[in-house]
């Protein structure tokens, strides 16, 4: 499948999943030297592969007629410290909840989040686009998160392809659901 279809077909999976809303989110894949990245403001029932912004590693377009998503930085940033392929932003709504609610994600609760998850980390809320946001992310990647939660935010997901990356946001937010279901037992009872 050629890599802007790819991107195209899970970055919308993201958002059939309820991952992401309409606008929200993005996601890109590195190829050698050369990275695809979805596009700012396309609501993704409209995405098409012609879309699909070709970034240098400098931030530079080298092709595309969009502008591309106002978190190119961190797509950068992650892909310049780690030799990932696929990189996944979402607003899971469940990670942001349990995340709000002074909880975390326990990779020890569910088999599978301890099974596609290798490491969690978390980011105090930075405004989001920043380069103080790209440099916070790539810092918990060079310190072996592949799972990085945005507090107020959403959540990065990183992978050796775009379906391993959706996958862990899937998990997380699969693992978030049921911590807050246990969460709010343990209060009502």
């Amino acid at each position: 499948m050629d890599p802007r279809d790819q991107l195209v077909k899970y970055f919308v999976e993201s958002y059939n999943k309820g991952l992401n809303t309409l606008m929200g989110g993005n996601a890109s894949i590195r190829i050698n030297d050369e990275v695809l990245i979805t596009p700012s403001n396309v609501p993704k029932t409209e995405l098409a592969s012609s879309d699909i912004v070709k970034l240098s590693m400098n931030g530079s377009i080298i092709e595309g007629t969009r502008k591309p998503s106002s978190e190119w930085r961190m797509h950068l940033s992650i892909y310049r410290v780690s030799d990932y392929t696929a990189v996944i932003h979402a607003h899971a709504p469940s990670i942001i909840t349990l995340y709000l609610a002074g909880l975390s994600l326990n990779l020890d609760t569910v088999s599978e989040a301890k099974s596609y998850i290798r490491k969690v980390s978390d980011v105090k809320f930075i405004k989001p686009g920043t380069q103080e946001l790209a440099d916070e992310v790539s810092l918990r990647i060079k310190e072996g998160a592949d799972l990085i939660v945005l507090r107020n935010h959403g959540v990065v997901s990183v992978g050796y392809s775009l379906p391993e990356a959706l996958n862990k946001i899937e998990v997380a937010e699969d693992t978030a659901k049921i911590l807050l279901f246990l969460h709010l037992r343990q209060i009502s009872d």
